[in-house]
């Protein structure tokens, strides 16, 4: 990839797959702008603080930002153990503010990245049943529907279907107007601080299953090179795909019993 310097936001800064990701491209000697809700030392050049459920502050935050940037690694989300209001606000609805706000701002032959999750992988089956979700671009569209729902609605599985359609239905026409590729990463479950809040809101037997199947779980090392991958100018023809890094166990489940060696 040469030894130009780019310019690269990351939201999410302060711990976990964000913190790895910011300190991978400033270590690399990239200018990286460290996006977070408060205030953290990851490497980076600069550090600013945002809360995504406030569409206010998001809009400020990208109206002080300027133009000129290469890449936006939007990595920011809460487990399934926050308020379902703001597992909705910030894993979907202020991922897409984010990612419609810094369009203009990136380089022709910019990408965006946005962290998703194997746990939206049911979104081909539920596109039809978030259509309203979809169509609400702000915190009472987002409340509203999901008044609407039953009691005990996966919120956190909904909010990142519902990113892996959006960014998918934003792709084409991000390339198409601003030069600019919008992919998906989508963990399995990561050795991270907020592991314990998905055995919480998931089940620890089932993330332990998904250990048993692919012999151990993700570490922040394992995710931080394919957004690298699909944000770089050798992806420069990938636009709208998801990419699971998750040991291949979404893969093994879809295709049936394991081969037994």
């Amino acid at each position: 990839m040469g030894s130009e310097q780019r310019k690269i936001v990351v939201v999410g800064a302060g711990s976990g797959i964000g913190a790895a990701t910011a300190a991978h491209f400033h270590g690399r000697g990239d200018h990286v702008l460290a996006v977070d809700i408060k205030p953290n030392d990851t490497p980076a050049a600069e550090h600013r603080e945002v809360d995504l459920r406030d569409g206010a502050a998001v809009t400020a935050l990208l109206g002080s930002m300027g133009s000129g940037w290469d890449l936006l690694a939007h990595v920011a989300g809460v487990p399934g153990t926050a308020p379902d209001s703001d597992v909705l606000r910030i894993n979907y609805l202020g991922a897409r503010r984010m990612i419609e706000g810094m369009l203009p701002l990136l380089n022709p032959g910019g990408a965006i990245v946005a962290v998703a999750s194997t746990a939206g992988m049911g979104w081909t089956q539920r596109t039809e049943l978030l259509e309203g979700l979809l169509e609400a671009d702000d915190a009472d569209g987002v409340d509203g529907w999901l008044a609407a729902q039953e009691p005990g609605y996966p919120a956190y599985n909904t909010s990142k279907e519902a990113l892996l359609i959006y960014a998918k239905r934003v792709s084409g026409p991000a390339l198409a107007e601003y030069g600019v590729r919008v992919n998906t990463v989508s963990p399995g479950p990561v050795e991270t601080p907020i592991l314990t809040d998905f055995e919480e809101s998931m089940g620890k037997d089932t993330l332990e299953m998904v250990r048993a199947t692919v012999g151990r779980h993700g570490n922040v090392d394992d995710i931080v090179p394919a957004i690298d991958f699909l944000g770089s100018p050798d992806a420069r023809w990938v636009n709208g795909q998801n990419l699971e890094v998750d040991g291949g166990f979404i893969a093994s489940m879809i295709a049936g019993a394991p081969i037994q060696l």
